[in-house]
């Protein structure tokens, strides 16, 4: 079994805001600019260590971004583990 890839849209709806919407969900937000969407989106996107961001650019068109987040470790404090 795979795990799901959550993809999350931005475009601009019909009331010509900028629309972050997340695929399986009925909920949609609304972000003045593009890029507060954009933001809104990759922090999402982000939470799930993993996502796919399809992206409408000014002239209407989409592009795909991806991002493959691996788990970060807590960096080691000095001193510790074998360190007199």
């Amino acid at each position: 079994m795979y795990p799901v890839l959550p993809v999350l849209w931005v475009y601009r709806n019909y009331d010509d805001r900028w629309t972050v919407h997340l695929e399986g969900e009925d909920s949609e937000w609304c972000h003045p600019t593009r890029n507060d969407a954009v933001g809104a989106a990759r922090l999402i996107g982000e939470s799930y260590g993993c996502y796919r961001l399809y992206l409408q650019l000014t002239d209407g068109r989409f592009c795909l971004e991806m991002m493959n987040l691996s788990r970060r470790r807590e960096p080691r404090q000095m001193g510790s583990e074998g360190e007199n």
